[in-house]
């Protein structure tokens, strides 16, 4: 049977929401737990939910719930970051070494980070992005309590907050994660924000693709494994207006792929699924 491709090709906001900023989830760096510290940006591709926690609180036992959400659905690129917080009721006392072992209490595996603030004076950065319309280019959401929780798509653009009584088995965050949503997405110095290549399918496995009318010389596009994994460079060179050009696919697998579009003052992010 042949494969057929699923093209998942539109954004979860607007396009004037990428014109007003270009910072993403992605773009930040944190300590974990143990103290080493990482950047947000390996999670490209994956959604996340980032959620602040504290180890005294009534909403505590909702880590259960995270986990076994975690232990549902890591396997369809989903992620849950967990970043504990005193802010609250000072609920969250401990140190991160106390805090990881009560952690192990309830099973926890997804990724903790170290303990931060997220409403006081010395914010964490990634909270200030979480929280204001002018940095991550959506919405304005305040953290009210413990147990506030981001959904961050896999391009790293803001997608929603639920507080602290949404259960993380909520239905509203299941569909989500297994949505087929994202991320074509157009980040340009230019004003023109028309799609740099558009994308089709066929019967023959072929992935097939169309240069769009942009005033562009030269385009750079690849495919990449849902982890960021350069699979191919399916072109490189000059640019043409209706350039038609195509991708044999049938050496891929079934599963979520991702075709980056380049140029010299703009990129596009397509992703798409492969389906038996």
């Amino acid at each position: 049977m042949n494969k057929l491709f699923t093209i998942i090709a539109f954004t979860l906001f607007s396009l004037n929401a990428f014109s007003q900023s270009t910072i993403t989830f992605h773009n930040y760096s944190a300590a974990t737990i143990l103290g080493d510290t990482i950047s947000m940006s390996q999670y490209w591709g994956k959604k996340v939910m980032v959620v602040n926690t504290a180890s005294q609180c009534a909403y505590t036992p909702q880590y259960a719930d995270l986990e076994l959400l975690y232990q549902q659905y890591h396997q369809y690129n989903f992620e849950i970051v967990g970043f504990p917080c005193n802010d609250f009721g000072g609920q969250e006392p401990h140190s991160d070494s106390v805090i990881n072992q009560f952690c192990g209490g309830y099973g926890v595996t997804f990724q903790m980070m170290s303990k931060v603030a997220t409403i006081s004076a010395d914010t964490a950065p990634v909270y200030k992005w979480l929280q204001r319309a002018d940095l991550n280019g959506v919405a304005d959401a305040h953290v009210a309590w413990n147990f506030n929780k981001f959904l961050i798509d896999e391009a790293g653009h803001w997608v929603a907050h639920y507080l602290s009584p949404t259960s993380p088995l909520d239905t509203a965050i299941t569909n989500w994660i297994m949505s087929p949503s994202v991320t074509a997405s157009v980040h340009s110095v230019s004003s023109d924000l028309n799609n740099l290549i558009q994308l089709s399918k066929s019967d023959n496995s072929i992935i097939s693709l169309t240069i769009n009318n942009r005033d562009v010389k030269k385009i750079s596009i690849a495919i990449y494994s849902v982890d960021g994994k350069l699979i191919s460079t399916i072109y490189s060179g000059n640019a043409f207006s209706n350039q038609q050009i195509s991708f044999n696919a049938s050496q891929l697998s079934t599963g979520i792929y991702f075709i980056k579009a380049i140029t010299n003052d703009a990129q596009q992010t397509i992703k798409y699924a492969l389906i038996n």
